[in-house]
């Protein structure tokens, strides 16, 4: 029996409507925004993600009030260490019962087997839905689109990944085609650097110096999705936005306007 065939799917995890495709990244480091945040989306979206600023200032306990919600979870710590390590921590995700989790691709063949098999093994004790195992490419904040080696680089990594029972990675929009084109649609492809259409890429966000865009490889939410990506991670201009709910609603009608 494969892989494949132990592996329960639930429907909520497989992307069609636009608001099945967007995640919400909570940008913020307190538990109060990040309910107000996430309340405000409730409808809208199906998934956020809880980066290492918020799962530090709050612990588990905010995966669980947001989950109570009735939110997916994405948690993206980028887990990059020794292997047992990584499997450690990907079991403590997911008894979270998380939908998908990050690690590091380049942590090497072991570390991403071990965050596979901590994921997994964990699931199917618990008798809980498998999260998808993500694997991080290279950082938006890198520049260089034009860059042959970048894309070399993100592609080995993504091989590596898939090579090690990953479910898919995160990237660059700017490689999605390339990494479409290798790897088909075994790959679960989740992009983040998304900018709406009409704003600078560079333009600094509303909130401040912790809100700066330090995102280099960009791309619309269109762009993306016609490049290839199952889902787009969108944090500041939703979540610094004066209205969170209007600026995702719009994001949301432009990403519907791709098949």
């Amino acid at each position: 029996m494969g892989r494949d065939d132990l592996r329960p799917r639930a429907s909520n995890l497989e992307p069609r409507a636009a608001g099945d495709r967007l995640i919400v990244a909570l940008d913020v480091a307190a538990v109060a925004p990040a309910m107000a945040l996430a309340r405000r989306l409730l409808g809208l979206v199906r998934t956020v993600k809880i980066g290492s600023a918020l799962f530090t200032a709050c612990g588990p306990e905010i995966i669980e009030r947001v989950r109570s919600l009735g939110f997916n979870v994405m948690l993206d710590l980028k887990f990059f260490d020794i292997p047992s390590t990584v499997e450690l921590s990907c079991r403590a995700a997911a008894r979270h019962r998380v939908s998908m989790l990050t690690v590091h691709a380049s942590g090497g063949p072991a570390m991403l087997e071990a965050a596979v098999r901590g994921a997994h093994d964990e699931s199917r004790r618990a008798r809980t839905v498998l999260p998808r195992v993500l694997g991080v490419t290279v950082l938006t904040s890198v520049n260089g689109e034009r860059s042959s080696a970048l894309r070399s680089r993100v592609i080995a990594l993504t091989r590596a990944a898939l090579q090690a029972g990953c479910d898919g990675v995160v990237a660059s929009a700017r490689e999605a085609d390339a990494l479409r084109r290798r790897f088909g649609k075994r790959l679960y492809l989740v992009c983040p650097g998304i900018r709406p259409h009409g704003r600078s890429p560079t333009a600094p966000a509303p909130g401040g110096p912790a809100a700066r865009d330090d995102q280099r490889r960009v791309c619309t939410p269109r762009d993306a999705l016609a490049r290839g990506a199952d889902a787009l991670i969108i944090g500041r201009p939703i979540t610094a936005a004066r209205d969170p709910r209007a600026a995702a609603e719009r994001i949301l009608n432009e990403m519907e306007a791709v098949p």
